[in-house]
């Protein structure tokens, strides 16, 4: 590996990784000390009756962020030289974050109101909307792109603490549903908030007003993005939102809670992922036969340990569910199996997605890709569901997470040569 590489990879990525585990630390100790707690306290489906708002909110994130975390993180990797035109990026960004919010707040607010059975239960969908609101306001993809992760960590960090604090405070029975979806929904406003008041600035100093026509192209370069995003919703939060629907708020607590499981190994790979983006998509820009080595280094470290990560899970199930969550979540262990290599399928994905196809502009086969998983998993869910409850939305899951890096492989290999991919003649 040339001498380039090496000081790239001692330098500020390994820092900004490092700094990442380092907290991590924090950001794994408070919900795993949170969940079992709240798990309890609210019964099955107590907690599922907000990770249920969650999915339907799920929804609007996905409109409210419209693909920015990855264009704008890009742009701004690329643009950090430059004052001005980072400036423009992070306004418009900001701004055409702001009206899709606006737009999707108001949708999410009438599908709940015209819906019976929702709106009944309107105050726990209110308290979930927080989770948009930390969205807008808490512009990661800025940070991420400037390579500020450390900050971005050191927010988190605090968030998490404040959270897992007030949530065993105060949440003291089933009927303090309403208070813990809000307690739950508040980490990225919370780190916004945290952010501020370290003294971290969370705009460039330079101010840029954005036209109609600058929100226009920003949501036309996001386009692609978007409409993966949409896909992916397909299976990210219809899983969930329509095995409640189907079977009830219990068997989304049995679910949620396996997926939470898997989301906490899965974030092992997150401070890697994080921290190679920005410096890949400026690698990709100038200097390719380096971005290909920093990747394939990172294949290295992290697809064995979330390999043996995925059989631990598998093998430890029943031990794991019986501490977080006790006798009467012991259904989740088969969901929770069915689910264990789930982490390894997401980096893969993520590996191949985010850090190579978004960065070589192969965005427009990447939203193809994900509408396919998406509607193929959206045919097979509603029949598994049906089947088997809580292991069917698992094993449909399962499904979509394989076949999404299978159909990446193939369209890279398919434009091997065109984009000079390693291996290409």
């Amino acid at each position: 590996m040339s001498a380039v590489v090496s000081r790239i990879l001692r330098g500020q990525l390994v820092g900004n990784a490092l700094s990442l585990y380092a907290v991590q630390g924090l950001n794994y100790l408070m919900p795993l000390l949170m969940l079992p707690f709240l798990l309890r306290v609210l019964s099955a489906s107590g907690y599922g009756s907000i990770m249920f708002a969650q999915s339907l909110l799920g929804y609007a994130g996905i409109v409210t962020d419209f693909g920015f975390n990855l264009t704008a993180a890009r742009d701004i990797s690329v643009a950090r030289d430059d004052p001005e035109r980072v400036a423009r990026v992070y306004w418009t960004t900001m701004a055409a974050k702001s009206l899709l919010f606006l737009v999707s707040g108001l949708v999410v607010g009438m599908v709940v109101f015209l819906t019976p059975g929702f709106r009944a239960d309107w105050p726990i969908f209110a308290a979930s909307g927080l989770i948009v609101v930390g969205n807008v306001l808490f512009p990661q993809w800025y940070f991420q792109g400037l390579e500020r992760l450390k900050e971005v960590a050191l927010s988190q960090a605090v968030a998490k603490c404040l959270v897992a604090a007030a949530a065993i405070a105060l949440v003291r029975s089933p009927h303090d549903v309403v208070l813990a979806a809000l307690i739950l929904s508040s980490p990225q406003l919370i780190g916004a908030l945290a952010a501020l008041c370290l003294g971290k600035r969370l705009a460039p100093a330079r101010f840029y007003r954005p036209g109609l026509k600058d929100i226009r192209e920003a949501l036309g370069g996001s386009w692609h993005m978007f409409a993966a995003g949409v896909s992916t919703s397909l299976y990210m939060y219809t899983n969930t939102f329509l095995l409640g629907l189907m079977c009830g708020e219990q068997q989304v607590g049995l679910y949620s809670l396996a997926n939470k499981v898997v989301g906490f190994v899965q974030g092992l790979a997150g401070p890697v992922t994080q921290a190679v983006f920005p410096r890949a998509s400026l690698l990709f820009d100038q200097r390719k036969d380096q971005a290909w080595n920093l990747l394939r280094r990172m294949a290295w470290v992290l697809l064995p340990v979330l390999g043996l990560a995925a059989l631990l899970l598998a093998a430890l199930a029943p031990q794991v569910i019986a501490v977080l969550g006790g006798a009467s979540y012991v259904a989740a262990v088969s969901v929770l199996r069915i689910l264990a290599p789930v982490p390894l399928l997401v980096t893969v994905a993520t590996i191949l997605a985010q850090t190579v196809m978004v960065n070589l502009g192969l965005t427009a086969q990447l939203s193809r890709i994900y509408a396919v998983v998406g509607v193929l998993n959206l045919l097979v869910l509603p029949v598994l569901v049906h089947q088997f409850a809580a292991d069917g939305a698992a094993w449909s899951l399962l499904f979509a997470e394989a076949l999404g890096p299978i159909l990446m492989l193939r369209v890279l290999r398919q434009h091997r040569d065109a984009l000079g991919l390693p291996g290409a003649r």
